[in-house]
């Protein structure tokens, strides 16, 4: 069937998988494929569930961590829901090549065990929350990845320097300061496990612009800053990653317990740690992206200010 003139979604594309080639073409990117092989675990069998101990923390504690694991789970499952579509961007869009394909097919999983993990997590400290307890706004849970990714017209640099180089770069920043933070052992193994991955996540982004910066044209960059601001703005710091820079009152019992938990050594950050970590984040991205010709303005921001 002939592929429409101007698609309306990349499920559109007429699959053209042959001639296959499987030699390596990025060979930093096909390393981290290996990597990922390599260091791969099993949510429930690599960390020492049973031996965690409630004793030392008090019902309120408990529940706040509950909650908050829980809805990391929650955060992770998106990761799960959307990994498949940019699989999907790389694998019908024609030369693309077959290291990020791969690696992309290998990264979908671990965003699976980082769900899992969380859930178990969750069931140790009193029992796994399926659904928020009060309807979220949506820009908390969502971050659009299935729409932009599928769209034919975002190109696949604007999306991966958006959400990858920027959003999971913002993750990745943050669960570094969790683990810096947490004092309870399986909390910090299990941070610990999801870090690994997520900067490997980060890398792919990076290191495949690092690539493709070469080919931008100033209709691509243009088009880079206008989806990386969207991101920024609409997701970054509106509460996806930092539920406490949502207004919506309904998130408020997520930022609470976040701060309960973060006390409690389990596994979160103060909203003063996670500010302080998003300032430095936005900030290093923006200074790494001038080296590509790409502008990242500063944002002023009711809660955070200058940024």
């Amino acid at each position: 069937m002939a592929v429409e003139s101007s698609p309306k979604s990349i499920l559109d594309y007429e699959e053209r998988r042959f001639p296959l080639n499987l030699r390596p073409e990025l060979p930093d990117i096909r390393e981290l494929w290996r990597q990922s092989n390599q260091l791969a675990w099993d949510p429930d069998r690599s960390i020492p569930w049973d031996t965690f101990d409630p004793s030392p923390y008090t019902p309120a504690q408990l529940d706040a961590a509950r909650l908050y694991w829980s809805r990391r789970a929650w955060t992770e499952y998106s990761g799960t829901a959307e990994s498949p579509a940019i699989l999907l961007r790389l694998c019908l869009e024609p030369n693309r090549e077959i290291d990020a394909r791969l690696f992309w097919a290998v990264q979908t999983l671990e965003e699976t065990r980082h769900c899992i993990a969380s859930y178990n997590f969750a069931e140790k400290l009193g029992g796994y929350i399926a659904e928020p307890p009060i309807p979220q706004p949506r820009n908390t849970q969502h971050r659009g990845i299935r729409d932009r990714v599928l769209n034919p017209r975002i190109s696949f640099e604007a999306f991966v320097v958006a959400h990858i180089c920027i959003g999971e770069t913002v993750a990745a920043r943050l669960f570094e300061e969790r683990f810096r933070q947490a004092r309870d052992p399986i909390a910090r193994e299990l941070v610990r496990l999801i870090l690994r991955d997520e900067t490997r996540h980060i890398k792919f982004g990076w290191l495949y612009m690092a690539h493709r910066v070469k080919h931008f044209t100033p209709e691509q960059v243009a088009e880079i800053e206008r989806v990386a601001c969207d991101v920024v703005e609409n997701s970054e710091l509106k509460g996806y990653h930092c539920i406490w820079l949502s207004t919506d009152p309904a998130t408020r019992p997520f930022a609470e317990a976040n701060e309960i938990a973060a006390g409690a050594g389990l596994g979160a950050c103060t909203a003063e740690q996670e500010a302080a970590v998003l300032r430095k984040c936005i900030a290093d991205i923006r200074r790494d992206m001038a080296a590509w010709g790409v502008t990242i303005p500063v944002f002023q921001h009711e809660v955070l200010g200058t940024v």
